[in-house]
């Protein structure tokens, strides 16, 4: 059983008086007892910890720790030469014998001294009394010190000079004199009150004394234990009377503390705020860490907003940058089929025309062969259509060489030409909301990578015409290598094509398109036979499936 004692002395002398108490409680209890002298500030600590399981102090303790520790007043001590024991402390101003105070107001003006704040008969009693008379004892005592504990110690300040009253409880004056550690006539109880029956000087109203407290947590059981053997101590009891006590009787009225702590402005007439503060203060501090977790992570979030945002706005300028560069490279392309399918159809004319020129010449010389000499007119115009023949045949000639590609066969890796084909051709790919299924290996070839783009531009483009009206979109690119060729198929899921047109496919000014000149699978067809490759067309379900196969590098790219 722990049993906590309030100190205002030295701790060998508060166990020295109660220690045989202590004893003789754990006589009859048959447990050990274990006594802890407590200060005002220890005393909190203590309790919180529950670090006691009953507390000796004063009548205040009982009130003051009732709400936070469920502490309840068992049994007031009745001291020696006390009659009446709800009047057994109060406050003593002491100060030198010819030091005169006479009024209360003069304290103001006094270099006071006092062992704690919280000491009942030393302070608290005192600035009570202050209160009662218009008196701030926290604000209106410029002076006032607190020296700690012991008590004794402030009896000698005053007589040493450092200070010039001293705040201590009832009868301590007395006791020094008494044990003759301070002179009779050397200090003295200022602004004293009478109180009959009390054999010391008191300068306040007196108060119950010393009381037996249980504390919340104590088993009710012990307690009544402890109760009832201490109601058993008489003044001849050995306990009794070395601890300075005549015997513990039933609780007194103790409504006086109450009146005090309303006079203090202290619990339970105010709220306890520093007591709520260290009860909030995990779930306070656990908030706190929490806001500034989430302010830290609201931080980080708006700094990765605004770096992402920096990148986004950085990427978007990018893609502008490449899709206009995408755009023109698309219109060059553009232009240069334009150029190749004029080209295309000026050689196709000139190949047209030049069977019947032919012709013409050999008719016009056939004619000659049979003219005789009597027929120089009709000669003479015969020779005239054979040199306008002839001169035909040369323009001819010299258009069809305009014409001519001058192709720059390189070797190169196909799969590169089709992946910048598939970026050229992306813009269309996202107007039909199109993914192409791709699947590209390493396609070594020696070929006009720009002939070979202007080919995969038109079979795509080709494809995505022919799905413009379908529901349901698929293109399918798939490459790879068979011996010593590689191939290219290019599969869409579009309207197709019939067996006539599938056979006339390669054919110049076949077309199925309105606005169609019927000259680009033509054009195809000769870059694929120039790069001595093939080129062919299946019906696939749905759709149709272009097969180009090209002759392998022969360095093996």
């Amino acid at each position: 059983m722990r049993i906590g004692i309030m100190a205002f002395n030295e701790p060998e002398e508060i166990l020295a008086n109660w220690q045989p108490t202590a004893d003789w409680l754990s006589q009859q209890l048959r447990r050990p007892v274990q006594l802890t002298p407590l200060t005002p500030s220890e005393l909190e600590e203590a309790l919180a910890n529950e670090r006691i399981d009953f507390l000796i102090g004063n009548a205040l303790t009982t009130v003051a720790f009732k709400r936070n520790y469920g502490t309840s007043h068992l049994l007031t001590l009745v001291r020696h030469n006390i009659q009446h024991p709800e009047q057994s402390i109060g406050s003593a101003i002491v100060t030198r014998m010819d030091h005169n105070i006479t009024d209360w107001q003069q304290l103001k003006k006094q270099r006071l001294v006092s062992s704690d704040p919280q000491a009942f008969g030393g302070f608290q009693i005192f600035a009570a009394t202050l209160a009662h008379k218009g008196i701030n004892a926290y604000k209106e005592l410029p002076q006032l010190r607190f020296i700690g504990f012991p008590q004794q110690k402030l009896l000698h300040m005053l007589l040493s000079g450092e200070a010039d009253v001293a705040i201590l409880p009832s009868c301590v004056l007395e006791r020094a004199i008494a044990q003759r550690t301070i002179a009779a006539d050397a200090l003295k109880v200022v602004l004293t009150e009478p109180h009959d029956g009390f054999s010391c000087q008191v300068s306040t109203p007196l108060y119950p004394g010393y009381a037996l407290t249980k504390l919340g947590h104590t088993d009710h059981k012990l307690a009544t234990a402890v109760v009832s053997h201490l109601l058993q101590l008489t003044p001849d009891s050995p306990a009794a009377r070395l601890g300075g006590y005549q015997y513990w009787s039933a609780p007194v009225d103790d409504s006086p503390v109450f009146e005090l702590l309303k006079q203090l402005e202290q619990w339970p007439f105010i709220t306890n705020w520093q007591r709520l503060l260290y009860n909030a203060l995990p779930w306070g501090g656990s908030i706190l860490v929490l806001l500034l977790l989430g302010y830290l992570h609201h931080l980080r979030v708006k700094r990765l907003v605004v770096k992402r945002t920096k990148d986004l706005c950085a990427e978007i300028a990018q893609h502008q940058r490449t899709q206009q560069i995408l755009l023109e490279q698309q219109q060059q392309f553009y232009r240069a089929q334009r150029v190749l399918l004029t080209g295309e159809m000026a050689s196709g004319i000139a190949h047209e025309l030049k069977q019947p020129l032919a012709g013409i010449r050999y008719l016009a010389q056939g004619c000659l062969y049979r003219l005789d000499n009597t027929q120089i007119e009709l000669a003479t115009a015969l020779n005239k259509v054979i040199n306008q023949v002839d001169r035909a045949q040369t323009t001819i000639h010299r258009l069809r060489t305009f014409c001519q590609q001058t192709s720059d066969f390189q070797h190169c890796d196909l799969r590169l030409v089709i992946e910048e084909t598939l970026a050229l051709m992306q813009p269309e790919f996202q107007r039909l909301k199109l993914k192409p299924q791709v699947h590209l290996q390493s396609l070594p070839v020696y070929a006009d990578a720009s002939l070979m783009q202007q080919v995969l531009v038109n079979l795509l483009r080709n494809a995505l015409d022919a799905m413009e009206n379908c529901t349901m979109q698929r293109l399918i690119i798939e490459t790879g290598i068979d011996d010593q060729q590689v191939y290219i198929h290019i599969t869409d899921s579009g309207c197709g094509l019939s067996d006539t047109a599938l056979e006339r496919l390669f054919f110049p000014f076949e077309t199925s398109k309105p606005q169609g000149l019927g000259l680009g699978m033509v054009i195809c067809k000769r870059i694929i036979e120039e790069h001595k490759g093939t080129i062919e067309a299946q019906h696939a379900t749905p759709g149709l499936t272009i097969k180009v196969t090209l002759p392998r590098s022969a360095d093996g790219m």
